[in-house]
């Protein structure tokens, strides 16, 4: 299901947001996966004519996968994932990040049993230069499916365009602006300009496939975006990472979309469907919150493993060939988060790459 902003999307980021002169009102830089689980389950539960909050229950066990972006191109619309942590720029050239082999008398204070990851050589040094903030599916695959790609570089773009509007206060008697009473709100622009202007939109798999259609609001300020079926199915799983998993009995898995875990940034126990988790590359803790419908009150802040946050597991040795498919199956493009909840509203969508399963020894200078 495709959902298209017609005009600049606002997802609030959660500071407040005042009637005092010169606030702001600033938007995440991509929806949350609950702002369009919710945006999504409102319209059809509208449709179908049920009542909030008695009809909370069965309305809240709709889930979902996703949001993750798409852009219009000749044939259909491309699906971009946001770029994988695991990727490192520097000099003009693209490393991977692997799990470490810790020197004999080194400490750490990471969790026992994790392994830490990095560069093994030295000599690359500097300043790490910017990536696209989201990557094609066939530049992410193609990082998912080699450890690491030769002479690889990754097609993308930073995603939707910030949007900022200046507004003014008006007094109600005399329909003239208030002195000094100046706000600024900021969106998304769905849109960008690659030699000519793009469209983009937002992707959202119904778990039981019911897709909703029409013009509906979405966000903040009830701005209007278009909803239609179809758009990028799916993915499969690729043939070769089924190989190479049999093989290697370890893998990547990608977090797609913010995750959150029993552990805090570790899953339960430290392993995911029962692979244990050896080494994690998690980025700064994404903030949540929201609005509880049901429950008529703000939900708890919580903290959230960020968008292309990396988990290097090792499966079972014990497991059968059929063992690590049903793995790979059961983790390919699913909601990993803790909560059954949190899944449903498709927090912790992953993809899963290769890994050699070795760790890679520290070089001295």
């Amino acid at each position: 299901m495709l959902i298209e902003s017609r005009d600049p999307l606002i997802v609030r980021d959660g500071r407040p947001f005042t009637n005092s002169p010169g606030a702001r009102a600033r938007s995440l830089p991509f929806p949350l996966p609950q702002t369009l689980a919710g945006a999504y389950r409102t319209r059809r539960a509208l449709e179908a004519g049920l009542q909030f909050p008695q009809d909370a229950p069965k309305v809240l066990s709709w889930g979902v996968r996703g949001p993750l972006l798409a852009e219009a191109a000749e044939g259909g619309w491309r699906l971009l994932v946001p770029r994988p942590l695991d990727a490192l720029r520097l000099g003009g050239n693209l490393y991977p990040l692997r799990p470490l082999r810790v020197p004999e008398g080194a400490g750490m204070n990471l969790d026992p049993g994790l392994l830490p990851v990095g560069s093994p050589s030295p000599h690359l040094k500097g300043k790490p230069q910017s990536l696209p903030a989201f990557w094609y599916w066939e530049s992410f695959l193609a990082w998912l499916l080699e450890d690491p790609p030769q002479g690889f570089t990754p097609e993308g773009h930073e995603g939707p365009t910030p949007e900022i509007r200046t507004h003014v206060s008006l007094d109600p008697e005399k329909g003239t602006a208030r002195e000094g009473a100046l706000f600024q709100t900021s969106g998304l622009e769905f849109a960008r300009k690659a030699g000519s202007l793009r469209r983009l939109a937002l992707v959202l798999w119904p778990e039981d496939g019911v897709e909703v259609e029409g013009v509906h609001p979405l966000g903040g300020e009830r701005r209007l975006a278009f909803w239609r079926k179809g758009g990028p199915g799916v993915p499969g799983v690729p043939f070769s990472l089924a190989e190479a998993l049999v093989q290697t009995r370890a893998a990547r898995v990608v977090l797609l979309t913010p995750g959150f875990f029993g552990g805090a940034y570790l899953p339960e126990g430290g392993a995911i469907a029962g692979a244990r988790v050896e080494a994690a590359l998690v980025g700064r803790p994404l903030a949540v919150s929201g609005w509880d419908l049901a429950q008529g009150k703000p939900k708890p802040s919580r903290r959230a493993v960020p968008a292309g946050s990396v988990y290097f597991v090792r499966l079972p040795q014990a497991w059968g060939d059929d063992q690590v498919m049903k793995w790979l199956e059961g983790v390919w493009f699913q909601n990993l988060s803790h909560l059954p909840q949190d899944r449903r509203d498709g927090y912790g969508l992953a993809a899963v790459g290769v890994w050699s399963g070795k760790p890679v020894a520290w070089e001295e200078a």
